[in-house]
């Protein structure tokens, strides 16, 4: 082909791929800003998700090699958030720390008070919130680890201090105060605006639900269900013991879980604070997360179960090497969990029939909830470290289908023009961007072959 014709080629590529843009469905940016994902706390991601165990990389963010990762990790714009908390004797590099997506090189960290958390942050902008082991909540500029404020909320901290995970809705930020039962919603500035007291101490690890109106959260032997609007009770779904989990909303229903004296697994009606069903469940920490339709739950009884949300009935459940005190999270048709008391396994099944696909062994306890944000799966340990793994990907397959096609260059377009976050697989040239010559390139790629 003369340089003539190849020019001519070359700029009918691009001008195809210009306008059949414009008719591409927009990607969605996969992001994991706060607990299981969403303020409903679905535990619902779109986008790719590992199918292989493979290991892309492990990070252990402390310096001195302390501490135990026993929260979730936040991710946005290629930056993890996780905190570690003190392993025995206590002491060492224990904090908040900001990682980098790729490598799981450390960014920067900030103390909190000097002993860590177990609170998964929540990111809104430029700030993080996160709760800290003395008992406050902190807000921290994510470009540089510095305190922009810091309130405490927790009364008697204990080994805790503030393990519910911030819910971020509408400028506000919501989160619960083990010892009191209190939920506090905070302003962006660190002022509380107001607070709602249940009728006793909630489970240390519980956060705030929300389907946008009304806001939901175990305290008191109970489910409470307060309007955002009036700050005032809606409705108090009574149980026998505490709330264990976190609330998941869908659908006109919120579920959640209940352990010890009474081991139940609840839906009730978001509208009447009714029950819509209830079956047997030894809860644990593990929140349920929703998807398609079905609540995937973990129990201190090994068990990962799928259930129909409609009705209760059970669709498949895998016993695992210990309790299930980590939430499971959904994404790719996948479902993925961790077990404690058996070195810590980190498990990932097939969502629809509960087959095994992978597993791999951490060493140590694993409580932490996994997170999912650009086709990698991020999940800590006991044994200190924050793990991602990813499949093994054909650099230009952008999509994932284990080919290069047009319709990865019409992806890299996207990128290239700023309308989707850039990934390091579509930067063909390795100029550390995603400019029209990757998209060109993938394009050949995917005309050759």
């Amino acid at each position: 082909m003369s340089s003539i014709a190849r020019s001519i080629a070359t700029t009918t590529v691009a001008l195809l791929i210009a306008i059949s843009v414009l008719l591409l469905p927009q990607v969605v940016a996969a992001e994991y800003p706060m607990f299981h994902n969403d303020p409903a706390r679905t535990g619902n991601v779109s986008g790719y998700a590992p199918v292989t165990g493979n290991l892309l990389w492990k990070t252990q963010p402390s310096s001195t090699g302390d501490g135990y990762i026993g929260g979730g990790a936040s991710i946005v714009d290629g930056r993890i958030y996780v905190s570690n908390w003190p392993s025995y004797p206590v002491g060492g590099d224990l904090g908040f720390f900001c990682l980098n997506e790729t490598d799981g090189t450390v960014l920067w960290s900030n103390p909190i008070g000097g002993f860590g958390g177990v609170s998964t942050p929540a990111v809104s902008g430029d700030r993080v919130f996160v709760g800290s082991c003395t008992g406050d909540l902190y807000c921290v500029n994510v470009s540089d680890g510095t305190t922009v404020w810091n309130r405490m909320i927790e009364p008697d901290p204990g080994c805790y201090g503030v393990a519910s995970s911030p819910l971020i809705h509408n400028g506000m930020v919501y989160v619960v105060s083990f010892s009191d039962g209190t939920m506090h919603a905070i302003d962006f500035d660190g002022a509380e605006q107001w607070n709602y007291l249940a009728s006793g101490s909630s489970d240390m690890y519980m956060s705030v639900a929300t389907d946008g109106s009304k806001l939901f959260f175990g305290g008191g032997n109970a489910m409470n269900c307060v309007d955002i609007t009036t700050q005032t009770e809606e409705w108090t779904f009574i149980v026998d013991y505490k709330v264990t989990t976190t609330p998941a909303v869908c659908d006109g229903v919120v579920y959640f879980a209940t352990g010890k004296n009474e081991k139940k697994l609840y839906a009730v009606d978001i509208a009447t604070g009714t029950e819509v069903w209830s079956k047997s469940l030894y809860g644990s920490l593990s929140s349920p997360a929703i998807s398609d339709g079905k609540i995937y739950i973990g129990d201190k009884k090994k068990k990962m179960t799928c259930i129909v949300a409609s009705d209760g009935s059970e669709v498949w459940n895998q016993t695992l090497g210990g309790a299930c005190l980590s939430s499971p999270v959904v994404a790719g048709g996948m479902v993925y969990a961790t077990a404690n008391y058996d070195r810590g396994t980190i498990y990932g099944f097939d969502a629809d029939d509960g087959m095994l696909a992978w597993s791999y062994d951490t060493g140590n306890w694993n409580m932490a909830q996994p997170s999912v944000s650009d086709g990698i799966l991020f999940v800590g340990s006991d044994s200190g470290y924050l793990y991602a793994f990813r499949d093994l990907v054909i650099k230009g397959d952008l999509n994932r289908d284990s080919e290069v096609t047009p319709e990865d260059a019409l992806i890299a377009l996207q990128m290239a023009v700023g309308a989707v976050p850039a990934i390091d697989d579509a930067d063909m040239n390795d100029d550390c961007r995603v400019t029209s010559v990757d998209v060109l390139m993938i394009m050949q790629n995917a005309i050759s072959g």
